[in-house]
């Protein structure tokens, strides 16, 4: 078999794996995924656990083996990848050294990445899917700067997304892991040149408003096609992406709603203190973005939505003040029968609460509850962002309120206190019904 190369970053040709090995440690290798500039990746298995594996494996150099710093820098992604365990971050499971061979283990996705949804001849994705990758990539990077970790090379082909269609963030070789002894000195130009940040460019210090301008740059493609900025020539995109203002995506796209075209032109200002400062607060606008996109036609008037809500026992203790509040962070959906609230399996962190109509919970396929008028469902979901364990689907026209988690920092402290003591109240009371018939059904 002729001898497969790549060119290292000194110039120097640097030979792949000649052909998969069999097996790399106690992991069965079954073919090769894909390579980039620093390894192979292999879909591999785990016969211990029962589970596909994705194996990246470094490129094989003898020089660079006894480098004790390329060493280093191939297992940052391990040390990175392996502090963030997170729906939306491709796991990372082990890590080692198999005679010649540099490994990670990682979650196998059964997907593909973003690139193909971003070429320019590839029908456009439904805006409420891009608003949902970009609330859950917003999640994923809010988590991991909260562990210290910048990702530093956010782009569409290290963003998975799954055949259900769940985003997982990827690839943290070049991640930054910051300290409170954090050294803000200038560094090496290192990135994807059309996502890169201004700041990155400038070898400045960089902060979480650096991946969240490279996410911005991921959006801004898959809503049009391009990156922002499409010179050919590096010295030539370097001073656009430092001195000329992005494009406006509504400009290019005139039925992109102005409020995203909003987000993705604040995420991509020059100045990273006039951008988001936290994953969190993009997710907190991106939530509002994509309830406003898919319930278009749907949402009701505000004061047919504060009558609906005074009616309720769980509104008994709110004043008409506190009820706007909630309101301002939440949206009213309506939904004809057959139609579905919540689906079994889907990560979500949103809680609903009936103000009219019933719902049936089902379970497989199979009927285990019904929800009525004052019900709330989604608890777990709301507190702990889990995958949902039962789907809802409305039997008769429902009024549902969805709140969702992160916009409830929108609420007044005074206002979130009560919401929370309700809510609290409600899921116990809910509990020891369910303890009750769990008692009744084995006596």
């Amino acid at each position: 078999m002729t001898d497969t190369t790549a060119v290292t970053e000194s110039g120097r040709p640097s030979r792949f794996p000649d052909q998969p090995p069999e097996r790399i440690g106690k992991y069965e290798v079954r073919g090769e995924v894909g390579r980039g500039g620093c390894g192979v990746v292999y879909k591999g298995f785990d016969p211990f656990v029962q589970r596909d594996v994705a194996l990246k494996v470094a490129l094989q150099d003898a020089a660079l083996r006894s480098d004790e710093a390329h060493t280093r820098a191939f297992f940052a992604e391990a040390h990175a990848a392996g502090m963030l365990q997170h729906p939306n971050i491709v796991a990372l499971y082990d890590a080692g050294v198999e005679g010649d061979l540099s490994y990670i283990v990682m979650e196998f996705i059964d997907g593909e990445t973003l690139l193909p949804m971003c070429r320019p001849n590839t029908a456009r994705m439904p805006l409420e899917q891009v608003v949902d990758i970009g609330y859950k990539c917003a999640k994923a990077l809010d988590y991991a700067h909260g562990k210290g970790v910048l990702h530093r090379d956010i782009k569409p082909s290290n963003i998975m997304l799954t055949r259900d269609g769940t985003p997982k963030l990827m690839d943290f070789s070049i991640a930054e892991i910051r300290s409170a002894e954090q050294d803000d000195s200038p560094r090496s130009v290192i990135g994807s040149p059309p996502y890169m940040s201004p700041e990155q460019i400038a070898r400045a210090p960089m902060g979480p408003p650096s991946d969240l301008y490279s996410l911005g740059a991921v959006l801004f493609q898959l809503l049009t096609g391009t990156p922002p900025f499409t010179h050919a020539q590096i010295p030539e995109l370097f001073r656009a992406i430092r001195n000329q203002p992005a494009p406006d995506v509504h400009d290019l796209r005139p039925d992109v709603p102005e409020a995203l075209s909003d987000t993705v032109a604040r995420l991509l200002l020059k100045d990273p203190a006039q951008r988001f400062q936290t994953g969190a607060e993009l997710a907190s606008i991106l939530s509002r973005l994509f309830d406003q996109l898919h319930s278009v036609g749907q949402q009701v008037s505000r004061r047919e939505s504060r009558d609906s809500l005074r009616r309720l026992h769980f509104f008994n203790a709110f004043s008409d003040d506190q009820i706007d509040e909630i309101l301002n962070a939440s949206t009213m959906m309506t939904y004809a029968p057959g139609q579905t609230l919540i689906e079994e399996g889907e990560i979500d962190n949103a809680l609903y609460l009936l103000a009219r109509g019933s719902a049936d919970v089902l379970k497989g396929g199979k009927p285990i509850g019904r929800l009525d008028k004052g019900d709330c469902v989604g608890e777990v979901g709301f507190l702990t962002a889990a995958r949902r364990t039962a789907t809802v689907v409305a039997a008769t026209p429902v009024l549902a309120l969805k709140v969702n988690a992160a916009l409830m920092d929108q609420v007044s402290r005074d206002c979130q206190l009560r919401f929370y003591k309700v809510f609290t109240e409600t899921l116990i009371y809910r509990l020891s019904l369910t303890s009750a018939k769990l008692s009744a059904l084995s006596a």
